[in-house]
């Protein structure tokens, strides 16, 4: 590695190139000191060769919420990089004090897409940022798929737990509620739209699917997009501590939280299931986000315009 010259900025559109506040030379790393840990940066490194890359950190944290991140960065197949600071993935924003909005508000969100039921945001409604307030979006996922037939899996037969969650994710989110990822992706399509954030309740199966979609269909390859899917799995905790809360009715029948592991955790499995379905029963996902999620080519054409920076 040659020369690097490191520039940040508070939004990848704001870069303060007018000096760096780092050099590289011939090294894998670099040691960044004097920039405020309370702020999420974006870096942009400008190399000999004239190439430059923008990166940042991923993950977002806001106390109060789970598996925030943004899903920038990632190279697709034909050498572009999807934008940061555009869209990003989260769990519900329901526990997020009044005190902790600020790094939320950082991300200058336009619009909250939330895929949790109409029952879910009237229990657990989101406390969404003010300064700028988002709109706020539901298209609620049915994912109801047989109570009786989770519990039976859960007290006698929790192998099976895989199936049913392998079920949910072909037979009831990808073939049943297509028009709402379609809608999803025709928000993102729209440049007034961006930043957004998307979200269910973990922001693990349901957003996880309409991430996946979307990043297939920018040219992400295959193995990185379920890399991504399963980054979730660092805020396992957080699941199976939602998990206990809601097996409270149940204590009786001594079920615990560590009995749901399949249904908590992101599996590589899962996700490469999920995407083969689509293949077998639509041919692509871009033919299936056309024929069972009613995206138009144009709409296509603009999420890679909106969402896509093109090679250098």
């Amino acid at each position: 590695m040659g020369n690097v010259h490191v520039y940040a900025g508070t939004q990848p559109e704001n870069i303060q190139r007018e000096a760096a506040i780092a050099q590289a030379h011939h090294t894998d790393h670099i040691i960044i000191n004097g920039l405020d840990p309370s702020i999420r940066y974006y870096f942009e490194l400008a190399f000999d060769d004239g190439k430059r890359i923008i990166t940042a950190e991923r993950f977002v944290y806001v106390q109060g919420t789970a598996n925030l991140r943004d899903i920038g960065g990632y190279l697709t197949q034909d050498g572009q990089r999807v934008r940061w600071g555009k869209v990003f993935r989260s769990g519900a924003l329901t526990g997020v004090m009044q005190t902790d909005l600020t790094p939320l508000e950082a991300l200058g969100l336009k619009i909250v897409c939330d895929l949790r039921s109409h029952e879910e945001v009237a229990e657990m409604p989101d406390r969404l940022p003010q300064n700028p307030l988002p709109q706020y979006i539901q298209l609620p996922l049915e994912t109801e798929d047989n109570p009786r037939e989770r519990l039976r899996a859960i007290l006698f037969d929790k192998k099976r737990l895989e199936k049913i969650k392998l079920e949910i994710y072909t037979r009831l989110l990808i073939d049943n509620n297509a028009p709402r990822f379609g809608d999803t992706l025709r928000y993102l399509s729209n440049r007034e739209n961006l930043p957004a954030l998307i979200h269910c309740t973990a922001g693990k199966d349901r957003t996880g699917i309409a991430i996946a979609l979307l990043l297939v269909l920018l040219g992400v390859p295959e193995d990185v997009v379920i890399a991504d899917y399963t980054l979730s799995n660092i805020y396992y905790e957080d699941f199976k501590a939602f998990a206990q809360k809601a097996l409270k009715p149940l204590r009786l029948l001594r079920i615990k939280a560590e009995d749901l592991y399949p249904l908590l955790i992101a599996d590589d499995k899962t996700l490469h299931t999920a995407l083969e379905h689509i293949r077998r029963n639509y041919g692509t996902v871009e033919s299936y986000l056309v024929t069972k999620a009613g995206l138009s080519k144009e709409e296509f054409s603009q999420l890679r315009i909106n969402l896509l920076e093109p090679s250098n």
